[in-house]
């Protein structure tokens, strides 16, 4: 494949891949009640929060592997035990945190153990994937991390249809989502981690300098990838506690809205390689800024279009007419994610550059909704304005900071190495 092509691929795969996840939710709506649709879509939230220790996981060993040669196997590099035994460690950890909280988390969802305990487990396999995903990424095997992607998602499928076929509801949306993800496992495990032994140890003391580079490193992953989960699945969570009766038509409405995340998150995959090697660059660094505001331009006139007129007609053909109702929710929820689109560019941008300073924004904007979800939650579409407003302030925010960043520095004669703190 042409090399300049290769870049490309990656984020259109990727886009690809999210319609087949949205088709499993297409699906799963027509299995399930609307009870215990709302349930799956809670359970289902809370796996994409938990799933923050994998997706940390996954960027460190991608960051540690891309500065070894990516000719040798796993075990001959510096830190390839280390690598191994992290994950088999906090996926331990992971389940033995969620048992213990097992009574609270059945009190909060409503929802029974059966569900909770194979949602656990689907939480200790994705950390040991994303282990496996990392490895691939470091290596840049972009297409292989594709594959083990769409392992996942059409395992998840044929298993669901085949366990749907059997009378399971809710529990088989769970088995398929452990059983696909089991088999995206075994791929990345044999493409990437073979022939690593358990005990295996390089002999090289690592130096204390190292370890803290990498407890650096990976806290800002994890409150990174943390912010963003938080922000997807939180709205969801409480829903389904303070108005289950509606949750299903909410769960609708946000596949809808999450459709802007997926196509943004997709083509900022596609920005950070560029991202990362100019982040010093003024110049280049503004065009990027640029380029990606053009893009989102015109998203803004999808959005506009797409949750107005297509979206809410097409929700008796795929969902069914019963859940018509969710088309309350889709223009505000598609305009919640245009914004956190653009939050979330800026986010990965500061990652990129080195300025950690962007960490507090993170956690106070995820402190003021929190805030705002408690305070006012009369109803279901409170909680999307408050997402609007904080998103709103958050935008403007960075992209104040941005222009600061950019322009106003070469004033004070300040350099960009400078400003990164």
């Amino acid at each position: 494949m042409n090399n300049r092509l290769r870049p490309l691929m990656f984020p259109l795969f990727n886009v690809l891949l999210n319609g087949f996840n949205f088709f499993f939710h297409i699906a799963a709506s027509w299995y399930l009640t609307g009870q215990a649709y709302g349930q799956a879509n809670a359970l289902l939230a809370l796996f994409a929060l938990l799933s923050v220790v994998g997706l940390s996981i996954q960027l460190l060993t991608a960051k540690l592997i891309s500065k070894e040669d990516p000719k040798l196997p796993l075990r001959s590099l510096r830190l390839g035990s280390l690598l191994l035994k992290a994950p088999l460690l906090l996926t331990v950890l992971s389940i033995a945190i969620l048992a213990v909280c097992h009574p609270l988390l059945r009190s909060l969802l409503g929802v029974g153990s059966g569900p909770l305990f194979m949602l656990y487990s689907l939480v200790g396999l994705h950390v040991l994937v994303s282990s496996c995903r990392g490895d691939l990424q470091g290596r840049e095997r972009m297409l292989a991390l594709n594959v083990n992607y769409y392992i996942e998602v059409l395992g998840k499928l044929g298993l669901f249809f085949a366990l749907t076929a059997m009378g399971l509801k809710l529990e088989a949306l769970l088995l398929a989502s452990c059983g696909g993800m089991l088999l995206s496992l075994l791929h990345g495990w044999i493409v990437s981690a073979r022939g690593l032994s358990l005990f295996s140890n390089s002999g090289e003391r690592l130096p204390s300098g190292l370890w803290k580079s990498l407890g650096q490193d990976f806290t800002n992953s994890l409150i990174t990838n943390l912010f963003i989960l938080f922000c997807i699945s939180i709205d969801m969570l409480y829903v389904q506690h303070y108005f289950p009766e509606q949750a299903s038509s909410y769960a609708i409405a946000l596949k809808y809205s999450q459709l802007v995340y997926y196509v943004s998150y997709s083509l900022i995959a596609a920005f950070i390689p560029k991202l990362g090697a100019n982040g010093h660059d003024r110049q280049a660094l503004g065009k990027l800024i640029a380029i990606y505001g053009g893009l989102m331009a015109v998203a803004a006139i999808c959005v506009y279009v797409g949750t107005t007129f297509v979206f809410p007609s097409s929700i008796p053909v795929l969902f069914g007419s019963s859940y018509q109702s969710a088309e309350v929710f889709i223009p505000l929820g598609g305009w919640v994610y245009w914004l956190f689109s653009i939050v979330l560019f800026f986010v990965h941008m500061h990652v990129l550059v080195g300025r950690r300073k962007s960490m507090i924004s993170l956690l106070a904007g995820a402190a003021t909704l929190l805030t705002a979800f408690h305070m006012v939650h009369n109803k279901p579409s409170d909680f999307l304005l408050s997402e609007l407003v904080v998103y709103g302030a958050m935008s403007l925010y960075f992209v104040a900071d941005a222009y600061i960043y950019l322009f106003k520095i070469k004033i004070k004669g300040d350099s960009l190495h400078e400003y990164n703190t």
